[in-house]
């Protein structure tokens, strides 16, 4: 049996050499079919030669590759080969028979082709400048701070809200004082504005500090709601042949103003006509007081007269004096407005 191993071990072994090239076990360098000796290294690579078998022919023995052009000679040598190492084969290609690339094909890659030959594919960057990033805007919100809705929050879209009885993301269906759309909530360029779609009862801002108002403009505070009148033309001189009107006497050359309550249904109330250049309202005290009403500071507000309407400025310390608003308006956080019964606050969310 060990002798049948050995001649089908040796058997193989020349089926190999006779086919594949030889392996150079000294420099691994692939030499050509039966070669005795490695056309690199000149080491005996103990292959049989392909003419081993039969004494007719002489035993060819490749010469040993020598430098071309060595000092001291011009002389070359056809048969040597390139004088540098070629490149050491991958493991998986040793003694396999597969030939090396040739150093002009070999490649640095960064891509997982490398140490394959395979060239990387280049790669291309645009040259188009990258949409800049938009910084989102601030999200605003509202609060219900008085009405029948107290404690409700609501979230502003990322364009605003319609607010309405029937109409609108935010609605107030049981409020008899908000119109089937009342007001549009608008965010523009990371502001918010408020706009009246012509309702009935309107809508009402709240003042920081101080606002004027125009003759015949409407403002409230508490439950109250108040109108501008404005001045009264003085009376006229008296001639004999005339027929006056009975009314309360109006001194002559002195302006009066005049402000009223306004009752529900848009009705004429209490009235007061002063020439002060102040009046004031408040739950006593005041030139209009109103005891009962709980939304009512002792001295809430001023109205001084001015030749084109007049200056209200809020002393209620928190409570609020509102102006109703005509077309559109700019609201920031912490600003309050009226809509129908409800009492909203603008609110900066995160």
């Amino acid at each position: 049996m060990c002798g049948k191993s050995q001649y089908r071990t040796s058997s193989m072994t020349a089926f190999l050499t006779k086919s594949l090239g030889v392996v150079c076990a000294n420099c691994d360098f692939l030499n050509v079919v039966g070669a005795v000796r490695c056309m690199s290294c000149g080491a005996a690579t103990d292959a049989p030669s392909p003419t081993a078998k039969t004494d007719q022919s002489p035993k060819l023995v490749p010469q040993q590759a020598q430098p071309m052009n060595q000092e001291g000679s011009d002389k070359t040598v056809p048969m040597a080969p390139t004088p540098t190492k070629p490149p050491e084969a991958p493991p998986g290609l040793r003694r396999s028979g597969v030939t090396p690339a040739p150093p002009e094909l070999a490649t640095t890659p960064a891509s997982p082709s490398a140490g394959r030959g395979v060239p990387a594919r280049p790669t291309f960057q645009s040259s188009a400048t990258p949409p800049p990033q938009q910084t989102p805007g601030p999200k605003f919100g509202l609060t219900v701070l008085a009405g029948p809705a107290r404690g409700q929050r609501f979230r502003l879209g990322a364009t605003g809200a319609q607010v309405g009885r029937s109409k609108g993301v935010i609605l107030f269906p049981e409020d008899p004082f908000v119109s089937p759309l009342h007001a549009s909530l608008i965010v523009r360029d990371g502001k918010l504005f408020v706009r009246d779609e012509n309702s009935t009862s309107g809508i009402y801002a709240s003042i920081a500090g101080q606002e004027t108002v125009p003759a015949g403009g409407l403002f409230c505070t508490g439950l109250r709601l108040f109108r501008y009148v404005g001045a009264i033309e003085p009376a006229p001189a008296w001639n004999r042949l005339d027929v006056l009107v009975y009314g309360a006497p109006v001194p002559n050359g002195v302006v009066h103003y005049s402000i009223e309550e306004v009752l529900l249904g848009d009705r004429p109330g209490r009235c007061i006509i002063t020439p002060g250049p102040v009046l004031t309202i408040g739950q006593g005290r005041c030139d209009f007081s109103f005891p009962s009403d709980e939304g009512l500071a002792p001295r809430h507000c001023e109205v001084a007269p001015l030749p084109t309407g007049a200056m209200i400025r809020d002393l209620s310390g928190g409570l609020g004096t509102f102006v109703r608003i005509a077309g559109e308006r700019p609201l920031k956080a912490g600003d309050r407005i009226r809509v129908g019964q409800q009492t909203l606050q603008v609110e900066l969310l995160s």
